[in-house]
């Protein structure tokens, strides 16, 4: 399927005008935009509350989310969060489809709903190579039907927008990696204290964190903020520190080329040898050799889960 800028423009027209409501039983969505841009050089950093979800369908470029980046290229799957600071960037320009959207009627116990909430739990939404999986190729069928401006039969656009939708939903789920609550805690309740220090402490993995520091941040002292650790997430404070920066560094060896030396300086280690040795106690395999794994599998999201788990168990 060839995608040509005149094609995307008489889609993203189409689309935007005729299908920014999809209705159905499973979930109903709001669409506040959709988008074929050809020539994509790139924006600011910026965040909005609601998904988006975007396609590298030519070119090459860079995508940066929460301080980490990655390389875009053909083939390229993936999405922002609510709230979380992106940008994209390419100097020769990329033509990208993309789709942004949130969730307005759907039962909070639906598999939907369900698999919205965990993707918010995700660190890694970024598939390098879909081109020719179920998803895009719905997306490319879409964006050629609603150029033909189908208007006589807006039930087969709208069918299509919102089985692509979904599609998108359970395929990142599926296929991306890294959550960030561990088994035990999934499930569990958690107080609003723990998430908001946990919070703290993941956007300060590069910083030298301190009890004291983070219970001042979130306004507990510190023999309230160990407790409360100890029994919500059975964790001390070093140790729940030192697995949130190992699972940062699993993330940056698995989806990013960074240096060994930028991954330990971005998980709050000063040298590369030190956080060799931290990696290996905890994870039982050196940062090298995890990541020739990890790419050895195709960056398959289950390889992954399987070394970070053990993090909640090796504290």
């Amino acid at each position: 399927m060839q995608l040509t800028p005149q094609i995307c423009q008489k889609s993203s027209m189409y689309l935007n005008q005729h299908v920014t409501k999809l209705h159905a039983d499973s979930a109903s969505f709001y669409v506040h935009y959709w988008g074929g841009k050809p020539q994509h050089h790139g924006n600011v950093m910026h965040s909005h509350p609601f998904f988006e979800i975007c396609y590298v369908a030519e070119g090459e470029g860079r995508y940066t989310n929460k301080g980490v980046t990655y390389s875009l290229q053909r083939g390229t799957l993936y999405c922002s969060k609510p709230g979380g600071l992106h940008q994209l960037q390419s100097e020769s320009g990329m033509l990208v489809l993309f789709v942004a959207f949130e969730i307005i009627e759907a039962d909070p116990r639906g598999e939907v709903f369900q698999l919205l909430d965990k993707l918010t739990n995700y660190h890694h939404l970024f598939i390098p190579d879909a081109e020719q999986t179920p998803p895009v190729l719905l997306w490319k069928s879409l964006v050629l039907q609603a150029a033909e401006r189908l208007i006589p039969f807006p039930q087969l656009i709208f069918g299509l927008s919102h089985a692509l939708l979904l599609s998108l939903i359970s395929f990142f789920y599926q296929n991306s990696g890294i959550v960030t609550t561990s088994p035990e805690t999934d499930t569990g309740f958690i107080s609003i204290p723990v998430k908001n220090a946990k919070a703290y402490i993941v956007a300060h993995l590069s910083d030298k964190l301190t009890l004291k520091e983070v219970g001042q941040a979130i306004h507990l002292s510190e023999r309230q903020l160990s407790r409360l650790l100890s029994v919500e997430l059975g964790q001390s404070f070093p140790s729940l520190v030192r697995s949130e920066r190992i699972k940062r560094a699993a993330y940056l060896l698995s989806f990013t080329d960074m240096t060994l030396l930028d991954v330990a300086q971005a998980s709050g280690y000063e040298t590369v040898h030190y956080f060799s040795k931290v990696f290996v106690e905890v994870l039982g395999i050196t940062p090298g050799k995890f990541r020739k794994r990890v790419v050895g599998n195709k960056l398959e999201s289950a390889t992954i889960h399987q070394y970070l788990w053990l993090t909640n168990g090796r504290n």
